[in-house]
Order: structure tokens, then C-alpha cells, then sequence
């Protein structure tokens, strides 16, 4: 099995949601969300850890955990062929849990004088999943709505969709904060325990 991780995560956030099911559970659910105020006000810490493995619905967990188990598998296999033993899957696992607490805690900053606001979800973790793969293949080709763009194109995309998000109303019930600050930590975390990830990097781009 070479990407360990990414089977348990997907594993344990789908167990997670039947377990802890928002139609069934609500006291539970409402418990182990991500509320910002209540972390803030009622030291509810464990929020941060809790809501990432919580999803709204069906649909919500698939598009999660689609997203982890292609660009996860990927990333985790790299690693581990990069890697004595099983240290790749170690590496990934920090790298989910920094892009994971990056994630929540942007949220929190932007929202921790909100009562009503409340989040859920793997997204920010798989955030930074996808943007820590797309330093390591930044030129292969993603699709967007079935549109073929390249990776680095994607991040651009992304961040200039979330930073929008952030300040606009329109674009739903979307967590833009989780989205960008898994981004951001998923992109430092690989950067600073990756040896060399900066140069692979850089050395796409130079050879275009």
C-alpha cells in the first residue's frame, strides 16, 4: 500500500460522517463543528481539529474526498518513492494537518465575532494537499468544469476565487478562509519539510 495516509483519511472522514451525521445527530454536529466565537469565547480548541472531519452532506464529503484521494494518493506515493520507508507518508500527514489548523484558524480570524457563523469540512486540509502537489507538478494539466488548465493556472484561480469569496457575499456558503489559509499553510509546510521543494519548483519553470 503506497499511500497509507490518504486511505486512512479518506476512511475516517467517511466514517466520520455517517457517524456523526448532521440530519441524525445535530447535538453532536453542532458540538464538533467549527463555531470561531464559541473557540474564542468557550475555549472550545478542539473545534479546529473536530470540524475537519465533519461534512454538511453527501455531496459535500464525495467532492472532499474525490479531491484528497486523486491528488493525495498522488502526492503521498511521490513521497514515499522520495523517501526511506514510510517517512513520505509522514511528511504528508504533516503537511494535511498544517494545511488542516492553517485552515481553521484563518477562519477563526475572520469570523471569531460571529456568533451565527459556523464551518465544516476537510476542505482546507485538501487544500493544501492540492497546492503542496501542484509545487511538485505545476505544469500538469488539471480540468475545471472540464476546462484543461495547467496546475500553477489553478492556483491562481483558486486564490484569486477565495481572497474574492472573502469579501463578497455572493459565491454561498462557502468556506474561503479554510480554502485559502490550507492553502497557504499546505505551500509553507511543504516548503520548509520537503528538502528541495523549492527547486523542483523553480526548475519547471526553467525549463519552460
Amino acid at each position: 500500500m503506497d499511500s497509507p495516509v490518504t486511505l486512512v483519511l479518506v476512511a475516517a472522514n467517511a466514517i466520520a460522517y455517517f457517524i456523526v451525521n448532521p440530519n441524525k445527530n445535530i447535538v453532536y454536529f453542532e458540538k464538533f463543528a467549527e463555531w470561531p466565537c464559541q473557540i474564542i469565547h468557550n475555549n472550545r480548541y478542539y473545534q479546529l481539529l473536530s470540524s475537519a472531519f465533519l461534512h454538511a452532506n453527501l455531496m459535500h464529503l464525495f467532492f472532499n474526498m474525490f479531491a484528497l484521494f486523486t491528488f493525495g494518493s498522488t502526492l503521498e506515493r511521490f513521497f514515499n518513492m522520495n523517501f526511506d520507508g514510510y517517512m513520505g507518508s509522514i511528511y504528508f500527514a504533516l503537511i494535511y494537518a498544517i494545511s488542516l489548523f492553517a485552515g481553521s484558524i484563518l477562519t477563526v480570524v475572520f469570523h471569531f465575532n460571529n456568533p451565527n457563523y459556523v464551518a465544516v469540512g476537510a476542505s482546507g486540509a485538501v487544500s493544501g494537499i492540492v497546492f503542496s502537489y501542484i509545487i511538485f507538478f505545476p505544469t500538469s494539466t488539471l480540468y475545471v468544469f472540464f476546462i484543461p488548465m495547467p496546475a500553477f493556472v489553478f492556483a491562481i484561480l483558486w486564490i484569486a476565487f477565495s481572497i474574492y469569496g472573502m469579501k463578497s457575499s455572493r459565491l454561498g456558503k462557502i468556506g474561503h478562509e479554510a480554502h485559502l489559509g490550507g492553502a497557504i499553510g499546505g505551500v509553507i509546510a511543504t516548503l520548509l519539510l520537503i528538502d528541495g521543494a523549492t527547486r523542483v519548483l523553480l526548475n519547471h519553470f526553467n525549463a519552460l
